[in-house]
């Protein structure tokens, strides 16, 4: 796994420990014959915090649920590593104020992050190879999205993607996350030493209609 950037500047500024003790100079490494020491951390110090989604079908373009005043907001949950990372997101929303549920749409529990990260040439070795990173995202038990990235910015064209113009989804309605979540997200994956993607790198998840999926 890849080991991440600036952990420990991080881990110094948030007052927090991480699970397992490194030199708090040096940055987390994977070692050759060793797992990398990626598993060692607690990936809740680094993941955003909370996302919120927009579903054109569900909400309009703030991510308000269609008919309500209830932002669709998911919180960080659970995260386990054996062998994906699994980051998942709890609804931080309900319907306890809404008189009539059946008359709004219905929206998932979860909001999941299958993280895989993997060399880029298997000829390599641990310590010289460099490692990409692929990203499924799953929304209730819909896979809506997935990407893979190299570094610094090597965006690949996502093989599933359910937004505007979709091969797959035929509804041409919007997945996306909301502005300061694309913005948090890009800031999770650049902790990953090598990567240094932009917001715009992540356009396919954004509510714009600026993305054509078959370029």
């Amino acid at each position: 796994m890849r080991y991440l950037k600036k952990f420990f500047e991080h881990v110094q500024s948030a007052s927090v420990t991480p699970i397992k003790a490194v030199a708090p100079a040096q940055p987390i490494k994977p070692s050759v014959g060793n797992e990398p020491t990626i598993w060692e951390i607690d990936w809740h110090q680094i993941a955003p915090q909370e996302l919120i989604v927009i579903k054109g079908d569900t909400t309009d373009n703030s991510g308000i649920i269609k008919g309500t005043d209830i932002l669709m907001k998911y919180k960080l949950g659970n995260i386990m590593a054996d062998p994906v990372h699994q980051v998942t997101y709890d609804r931080d929303f309900d319907y306890s104020s809404i008189k009539d549920p059946n008359k709004y749409p219905a929206v998932p529990d979860t909001l999941e992050f299958d993280i895989f990260l993997a060399k880029k040439d298997e000829t390599l070795t641990r310590e010289k190879g460099e490692w990409c990173m692929s990203i499924e995202i799953t929304f209730g038990d819909l896979t809506v999205s997935g990407f893979k990235i190299c570094p610094p910015n090597e965006i690949y064209k996502p093989y599933i993607y359910t937004s505007y113009k979709s091969k797959t989804d035929p509804s041409n309605t919007v997945f996306a996350f909301d502005e300061p979540s694309l913005q948090s997200l890009v800031q999770f994956i650049n902790k990953f030493d090598g990567f240094k993607i932009k917001r715009e790198d992540l356009n396919f998840l954004d509510v714009h209609d600026n993305f054509d999926p078959h370029q």
